[in-house]
């Protein structure tokens, strides 16, 4: 039994690993386009199209490397633009009533790691639905939005000048001065999803 419990446990992990793999090449990628062409639209396109593509090729799903490459090109986004548009637009009303409230909101970066999260749950939504149906909604949605609560705590803090930020832009210096804060995003959307998928995995063969 333990033997058969750390292999599913590996296999989760695993799945993870590819997740993140697969959207941080993506991430780069998109990062290069905006770099080049300050077109976010097209930044968040491009990510989701190539992470869903190579989630796919490297989970050996084939039957799903379509529908993991549509996921992908509606989730992030949606998942990135849509939730970011929503707390923005949340944060100013919220302003009107009560602007010193707000500005403090502001200031702490409290409002990005909600819409962090809150991009990591509609991301959630949006692929399990379309990758593996209704049934994985709940799953997909938890997993993504707790994944990318770290990850909001972390570009809180390249953002408020933390050392973390200087050593990113050290390791991925090769690329340019890059969007971190997006990268960091589009990978956390991976580690998500691909946590998603193995947890979905373990539990259908359980069933």
């Amino acid at each position: 039994m333990p033997k058969i419990c750390n292999s599913k446990t590996v296999s989760v992990i695993w799945s993870l690993i590819l997740g993140k793999v697969s959207f941080l090449i993506s991430g780069v990628i998109a990062c290069i386009v905006i770099l080049r062409l300050d077109n976010y639209i097209l930044g968040t396109i491009i990510a989701g199209g190539v992470g869903g593509l190579l989630l796919g090729l490297l989970h050996w799903k084939h039957k799903m490397i379509g529908r993991m490459t549509i996921a992908g090109l509606i989730a992030v986004p949606i998942g990135f633009l849509g939730s970011f548009a929503l707390i923005e637009g949340l944060v100013g009303g919220f302003g009107l009533l009560f602007p010193s409230v707000a500005a403090y909101f502001e200031n702490s970066s409290i409002a990005d790691i909600i819409a962090i999260i809150l991009m990591g749950i509609v991301f959630g939504v949006i692929f399990g639905a379309i990758a593996y149906g209704r049934k994985s909604i709940r799953l997909f949605s938890a997993a993504c939005g707790a994944v990318l609560i770290p990850i909001g705590l972390l570009v809180g803090s390249m953002n408020s000048g933390q050392w973390i930020k200087v050593w990113l832009e050290n390791l991925f210096h090769i690329f340019g001065k890059i969007d971190l804060d997006f990268l960091m995003i589009i990978t956390g959307f991976g580690i998500g999803v691909g946590l998603s998928v193995g947890l979905y995995s373990m539990i259908k063969q359980r069933s």
